[in-house]
This record gives structure tokens, C-alpha cells and sequence, in this order.
């Protein structure tokens, strides 16, 4: 079994509001396509700081978070849209250092619908639900 990486797409969620209501043209919003890893020990969306200052994300907060190598404090942003196999949500991110792999943790997958299979190296559409898009109220 080998580790699971997938392209996703993140756009500042805040430059897409105000493209929409027309404060920026649309080819002022930030974006990136990225090469992630899907690490289902993290939680969150966790971005290098040098990919959260490209897209100018803001921060909203500091949170305690437990990692392999112990507790650290870790800043978090808000308003990322991320497009994952043609699936979109928003998500807050979890700062990384820079020497680290975008990582999508269980929290994006749940909200996706999306499952690793190791055997394969990819990531799927959750095969419990038939392939489509199946969200819970939770």
C-alpha cells in the first residue's frame, strides 16, 4: 500500500464574493491547483504558509493541534473553496510549515464523499453511496 495524492483546487472563498458582486474582475481571484496528500490522521485542510499567503487567506484564529511529533499551536484561516474529483466545499485551513505536503484530512473527505483506497493509490467517490454525492446531517 502506498500513500494516496490527489490535484485539488483552493480559491480565496473571499476574492469569489467580491468577483461576484463586482469589486474584482474574476481573473484577480486567487487560486491555486496543488498536488495534496490524503492523510487520514489529520482532521482539517492543512496548507504550507508559503500556499495560504499566495491565495490570501485571513487569518481567524490559533488553535492547539496535535501532531505525530507533539502539541503545537498553529494559526487557521478561513474561506477556502475546495474542488476535490468535481466536488466543492468550503473549509477553514490549518497552517503548515512550508517543508510539509498539503494534507486533506477526514473532515474534507466526510464532507466530499470522497474515500482513499490505498491498494489503488487513489481517491474515489465513496463507494458506499453508488458514486453519488451523499451528505449527512450532522
Amino acid at each position: 500500500m502506498g500513500q494516496v495524492k490527489v490535484k485539488i483546487d483552493v480559491v480565496n472563498w473571499a476574492d469569489m464574493q467580491l468577483s461576484a458582486k463586482g469589486y474584482i474582475p474574476s481573473d484577480k481571484i486567487r487560486r491555486l491547483e496543488l498536488d495534496a496528500l490524503v492523510d487520514t490522521g489529520a482532521a482539517s485542510l492543512n496548507l504550507p504558509v508559503s500556499v495560504i499567503e499566495k491565495l490570501g487567506l485571513i487569518k481567524a484564529d490559533e488553535r492547539i493541534i496535535r501532531t505525530a511529533n507533539g502539541t503545537v499551536t498553529r494559526k487557521v484561516y478561513a474561506g477556502a473553496w475546495v474542488t476535490i474529483l468535481g466536488r466543492s466545499h468550503i473549509f477553514g485551513v490549518v497552517e503548515l510549515p512550508d517543508d510539509c505536503p498539503p494534507l486533506i484530512g477526514v473532515v474534507v473527505l466526510e464532507e466530499l464523499d470522497l474515500v482513499p483506497n490505498p491498494t489503488k493509490e487513489t481517491l474515489e467517490p465513496n463507494p458506499a453511496h453508488g458514486g453519488e454525492w451523499t451528505s449527512y446531517a450532522y
